[in-house]
């Protein structure tokens, strides 16, 4: 379990995010969601779901549709079989690496074309969470944390290395013409 993870393994702004998306949706504040709720959320962006659809959603929480039970899908179905790993996604990405960076026109060729397809909105929905340079190149790693949990990296600096410097020996030349100097001083 990682640092500031549950043991369902969401982190507590994945779950406050979960919370805030739940009292948006829940438009009659019951605590509960159910088909109008849902039905106005998709309205919201711009998605008609049919009766059949609505129903297919509420049917896989598995009773009522309370933030609890919500979360409780989603860490099944994070859990499930059918999701691919984390190494596979990743190699996936790899894929597409140049140096660090994938291009962004490829990518996004890929994401509408292969697969499950998907649309202009929502390829603008997440290309809008990713820094394109002037070459219309995306950062790998940017990518493959948006889609897959990365786990950080903890930094252990480790304390300077004491350097101690011998005094430098004084060479016997040096002591004899200071000795020389004194003396044309004192004359």
């Amino acid at each position: 379990m990682g640092k500031g993870q549950n043991e369902g393994g969401f982190s507590e702004d994945q779950l406050q995010m979960y919370k805030d998306c739940f009292k948006l949706m829940d438009i009659n504040k019951d605590g509960q969601l159910d088909k109008n709720d849902l039905r106005g959320a998709f309205d919201n962006v711009g998605v008609l779901m049919s009766e059949g659809e609505l129903d297919g959603l509420l049917g896989e929480i598995g009773g009522a549709c309370t933030y609890d039970n919500m979360v409780k899908m989603f860490q099944e179905k994070m859990a499930g079989e059918g999701n691919d790993s984390d190494d596979l996604i990743v190699q996936a990405f790899k894929a597409y690496d140049q140096e660090g960076k994938i291009d962004s026109k490829m990518f996004q060729h890929a994401l509408m074309t292969w697969g499950d397809k998907m649309t202009k909105a929502e390829i603008d929905d997440i290309f809008g969470e990713f820094e394109i340079d002037e070459d219309y190149m995306i950062k790998t790693k940017d990518i493959v944390g948006l889609f897959v949990a990365v786990k950080e990296e903890v930094k252990v600096e480790e304390p300077a290395a004491v350097v101690e410097e011998a005094a430098p020996a004084e060479d016997e030349d040096a002591d004899a013409k200071k000795k020389k100097k004194k003396k044309k001083a004192a004359k």
